[in-house]
């Protein structure tokens, strides 16, 4: 069972008929055929490593050479992340997906809060960036912001973030907003993946 199935089989992503009424999905009262509750996911671990197993073959190395290769530590640590310093998630919906990450590739993690501290050092970074070429993990796209925002973060902090993993890409907006800020979208699956005419939803 792939992804997509799974994701169908556990209720995260829920899919209504054009007769159906459509789900709200945000505050703003915006309609939609397509619901994702990806934050389940994060709780399932079969979900997780299916998660896991398609961003490892979801890279240039294994694209252009159809193969893993292996750390002594028996770690998958391919070559496209090895590329990476710090896998970076927002918090909440990205960070077990970066923790597992982190664990299996051996590389260190940062958080990115939703906004500053009024305490402590006021940082709006868990961990230290500087320096440091990043990736970031997001569970969903929509418009892209805080994706935006996360890698705005990153750079003043004096690091570097130029590509970010999606779980799914809801295909609002996205896509185009991040490389207009010199940030590549990799969605391991877009809401077109389910069937769903973007026109007609």
């Amino acid at each position: 069972m792939n992804l997509k199935e799974m994701l169908i089989k556990e209720g995260i992503i829920k899919i209504r008929e054009k007769n159906e009424e459509p789900f709200i999905i945000n505050e703003l009262g915006t309609k939609s055929r397509l619901f994702i509750d990806i934050k389940e996911a994060s709780l399932n671990p079969n979900i997780l490593n299916e998660i896991r197993r398609k961003i490892y073959n979801y890279n240039e190395y294994t694209y252009n050479y159809g193969a893993n290769v292996f750390n002594y530590y028996g770690y998958a640590y391919d070559h496209y992340f090895h590329n990476y310093d710090r896998i970076a998630s927002v918090a909440i919906g990205g960070i077990p997906i970066a923790t597992m990450l982190s664990i299996s590739l051996g590389i260190p993690q940062i958080i990115i809060r939703s906004s500053k501290h009024s305490r402590g050092t006021g940082s709006q970074i868990i961990g230290d960036c500087e320096g440091k070429n990043c990736i970031l993990i997001e569970d969903v796209s929509v418009s892209g912001q805080s994706i935006i925002n996360a890698v705005k973060v990153i750079r003043s902090a004096g690091g570097t973030c130029d590509s970010c993993i999606v779980i799914v890409d809801r295909q609002e907006g996205a896509e185009e907003n991040c490389l207009d800020n010199n940030i590549k979208l990799l969605p391991l699956l877009k809401k077109s993946d389910f069937g769903i005419n973007l026109k007609d939803d």
